[in-house]
């Protein structure tokens, strides 16, 4: 799976047969173009082997051991290959949840898979600086790409105020100045941003913010188009037209 991450792990079918040859080895592939699986064949043991000789010539308690088998093998593959599992990059994505959980990281602030992955990497390090400026920093970083600076006890204007009981953002016109409170502010124009990356980025600083403060995020200020200016002086004159009044 690990060789072809696009192939859903779902159209693979895996079928044991008694083999000679050693444990886990393909002996036959092929597509089976009605199910639309793929379908393999590997050597595997058979349990009636550890049974006296005058019951292994039975071909209904061959049979029959063979279930049990398969469940074994199953069991054994995860077993064997158990140090993957704790790896981001390598672990079945069922099993993503639970490295996040140990972590206290929320997978729906991530985005997808690939993102989920790439950002429990750095779990472990990141860990350690949690509840601190330079952890939320490094947290919001990994996930949009862009660096914010964390500026306290400003809030500024037209910012956006991540509010206790929503999971939302709320645009302010105007914000008061308040003791516990601090600015995530992002050095890039709002519009490079879109809502449902906007939507996580509150998540994270509402969920990993103190619980005291109130938090508020802002973007750069696009520039302003200058304003043409008309100085009135004594030699100005004014005309009347069709299109209005000229200076």
């Amino acid at each position: 799976m690990q060789d072809f991450p696009g192939l859903e792990e779902e159209k693979i079918e895996l079928r044991y047969v008694e083999s000679p040859y050693p444990q886990f080895t393909v002996l036959k592939s092929g597509y089976n173009s009605s199910k639309g699986v793929i379908e393999l064949e590997a050597s595997s043991n058979n349990p009636i082997r550890h049974l006296p000789s005058n019951y292994q010539n039975n071909d209904f308690l061959r049979g029959f051991l063979m279930i049990f088998q398969h469940i074994r093998n199953d069991t054994s593959i995860i077993l064997d290959n158990m140090h993957e599992y704790f790896r981001p990059m390598e672990s079945p994505p069922s099993f993503l949840p639970v490295l996040a959980g140990w972590f206290g990281i929320h997978l729906d602030t991530l985005g997808g898979e690939k993102e989920a992955r790439r950002f429990l990497q750095y779990a472990i390090p990141l860990y350690r600086y949690r509840g601190t400026a330079l952890g939320l920093c490094a947290h919001l970083a990994i996930v949009c790409g862009v660096v914010p600076e964390i500026i306290e006890g400003k809030t500024p204007y037209a910012s956006m105020v991540i509010q206790e009981g929503a999971e939302v953002a709320v645009d302010l016109l105007e914000a008061d100045v308040l003791e516990n409170s601090f600015t995530v502010h992002f050095p890039v124009l709002r519009g490079q941003f879109d809502d449902t990356l906007v939507r996580r980025l509150s998540l994270i600083v509402r969920r990993e913010k103190p619980v005291h403060t109130k938090a508020y995020i802002s973007f750069l200020e696009p520039k302003r188009k200058p304003r043409k200016v008309t100085v009135i002086d004594q030699t100005t004159t004014m005309g009347f037209d069709n299109d209005g009044i000229s200076i």
